[in-house]
């Protein structure tokens, strides 16, 4: 049995002061991104949006080959 990767997509979760949170799907993602280039997207997005980054998902989508 095998695996084939189909697809990576990446949502971040932002939140302001007022504790209004905001969601931004990334589709497309690398299949080799690691978690140091992650984490540090997660930070370009709060300096960009001047928001709070308090979670950050990876979905990878496989697909089994038997």
């Amino acid at each position: 049995m095998s695996k084939t990767w189909l697809k990576t997509n990446l949502t971040t979760i932002t939140t302001d002061n007022a504790g209004k949170e905001q969601k931004r799907t990334f589709n497309n993602i690398n299949s080799n991104v690691t978690e140091e280039k992650i984490n540090n997207f997660g930070k370009i997005i709060a300096e960009l949006t001047g928001k709070t980054t308090t979670d950050i998902n990876l979905t990878v989508v496989s697909a089994i080959n038997e």
